[in-house]
């Protein structure tokens, strides 16, 4: 630890400062906690703690609709980006991998439980997305091409408490079937309904303005006469 003191967030270390298995790999520092807990800003360039005033969307504060108004900031204490002897667990990230492989981190990654949704996503999982645009351009192929996708949707079995399998499947997202067109042919054209029926009030209200303001000029002409 003391070879990081006076590093800061965004610095690259070597790994052999760390320690000797470590050789060859490169670390970035992207945070840490200090002795009570205050976890380190960036942007902050001190060892030291300040009080902040921090808005919606900055690191370090969560902001919930029922507790925090639109637009509200909240202050609060936060350390430094600058590594001194206070701070007690720094986070890094591996950008450069070493030749001595890591157990549990660098080797034998997890496998995916869960497949892509979007629809785009599982075609280009597959190599399918070319077939598909050209057969698109089919107006026969057209109608079968939701069940393109559906079929490589990643399925898989679940037990229940009472032991009961079943397959279960995603919901695919962004998916273009003949509902989702013709709903769409039905907002527009609902749409366009709306807007021709406010082009044609508009025209009646100017019509109508009109015709008072002829109708006031003309009771004034009589009034003075």
């Amino acid at each position: 630890m003391s070879h990081l003191i006076d590093k800061r967030i965004g610095n690259e270390v070597e790994g052999e400062i760390i320690a000797e298995h470590f050789e060859g790999y490169v670390f970035k520092i992207t945070g840490g906690i200090d002795k009570d807990g205050f976890a380190m800003k960036n942007g902050v360039l001190t060892t030291e703690r300040r009080k902040l005033l921090l808005c919606k969307g900055s690191n370090g504060i969560r902001f919930r609709k029922a507790f925090n108004r639109r637009g509200s900031r909240v202050r609060k204490l936060v350390r430094g980006c600058i590594i001194s002897p206070e701070i007690r667990m720094v986070s890094l990230k591996i950008v450069k991998k070493g030749p001595n492989s890591i157990p549990g981190l660098t080797e034998d990654p997890m496998p995916k439980r869960l497949a892509p949704k979007i629809a785009n996503n599982i075609l280009k999982e597959f190599g399918l997305l070319d077939i598909y645009n050209k057969k698109k351009q089919n107006s026969e192929e057209k109608r079968t091409l939701r069940y393109m996708i559906t079929k490589f949707a990643n399925k898989r079995e679940v037990t229940t408490a009472n032991g009961k399998t079943y397959t279960k499947r995603p919901k695919i997202q962004r998916l273009i079937t003949p509902l989702r067109l013709r709903r769409k042919r039905i907002i527009k054209k609902i749409k366009e309904e709306n807007a021709k029926h406010t082009a044609e009030q508009k025209k009646a209200y100017a019509e109508s303005t009109k015709k008072l303001k002829r109708k006031a000029k003309a009771v004034k002409k009589t009034t003075k006469a």
